[in-house]
């Protein structure tokens, strides 16, 4: 069997897109044996996810003893290939310590650290826009000539999606109509939405505002207001799905929440400010500058 490694450890939304390449590699390649290695409090996003065999969690604050706590981990199977599909010293140094064969990953102009692809045995060049979707793609085409791009798609278990709708009742809303999910991110960050333009999204009956962990105590104002605390990414898998099902929308800045949700199938607006679309925007999003 064909092991293959594929090394994303942040961010959350970065980690999302690459995962249409997964689904690409496992329907052209679907007897190879697929090792994904993320950040801890990222790796529950990768539960049920077709194509990933097993998951190894890094813990980014545990230093040299994380490394070497992944590399014993990776020692127990065997690897044809290593993808790097972040592009810095971190990923490109355990897709080294995995001892494939052949460790691979995006030409300098694509990677966050460009020196970094000396720990590789060969990298790949693409003339287009850079963005972390694309980069996945490329990587696994490079193993995988006949995989075609694809979305990535979330999905939540049947008592995660049932426990997401009876928050957002409690919330006030009727988790089957639809509905609007507006992304709070605290205003200070250059890609949050500005208050006022928050408020006014919140205004309908059928919207309500998302706060993650470092949201709360901000002073939003909002009729309607649903929390996920540390831990929860799985709940926003949950949302996507439900917000999809009710055939409602998504608002939000280019932020990770915003990213899940629209894995998880949600249709929605991003709204961007200093990024540029072209590297971060979610395939399926409208992407508003502004």
């Amino acid at each position: 069997m064909t092991g293959v490694l594929l090394v994303r450890l942040s961010a959350m939304g970065d980690l999302v897109q690459s995962l249409g390449a997964v689904a690409s590699l496992h329907a052209v390649r679907p007897d190879w044996r697929v090792t994904f290695v993320t950040q801890r409090e990222w790796a529950p996003l990768l539960q049920g996810v077709p194509g990933v065999a097993r998951v190894v969690a890094f813990d980014r604050r545990g230093g040299l003893g994380a490394v070497w706590r992944v590399r014993r981990a990776l020692a127990a199977e065997r690897y044809r290939f290593a993808l790097d599909l972040q592009g810095n010293w971190k990923s490109a140094l355990l897709t080294w310590l995995s001892g494939a064969r052949d460790r691979i990953g995006m030409a300098a102009d694509w990677r966050q650290e460009p020196a970094s692809r000396w720990l590789l045995r060969r990298t790949i060049t693409c003339a287009a826009t850079p963005h972390p979707a694309r980069a996945a793609w490329e990587l696994v085409r490079s193993i995988a000539p006949d995989a075609a791009f694809s979305l990535p798609h979330l999905r939540a278990t049947a008592a995660e999606l049932a426990a997401e709708r009876s928050w957002l009742e409690r919330a006030g809303l009727d988790p089957v109509r639809p509905f609007r999910v507006v992304i709070g991110v605290d205003p200070r960050d250059p890609r949050a939405l500005r208050p006022e333009r928050v408020a006014r999204l919140c205004r309908e009956s059928q919207a309500v505002l998302l706060l993650g962990p470092d949201e709360r105590g901000l002073g939003f104002a909002a009729p309607r207001v649903l929390t996920h605390g540390p831990g929860e990414v799985r709940r926003l898998v949950a949302l996507g799905n439900a917000v999809a099902a009710a055939g409602g929308e998504v608002v939000g800045p280019d932020c990770g929440a915003t990213h899940v949700l629209l894995a998880a199938g949600a249709r929605g607006r991003v709204l961007f400010g200093s990024q540029d679309p072209r590297r971060t925007a979610p395939p399926t999003a409208t992407a508003l500058v502004g």
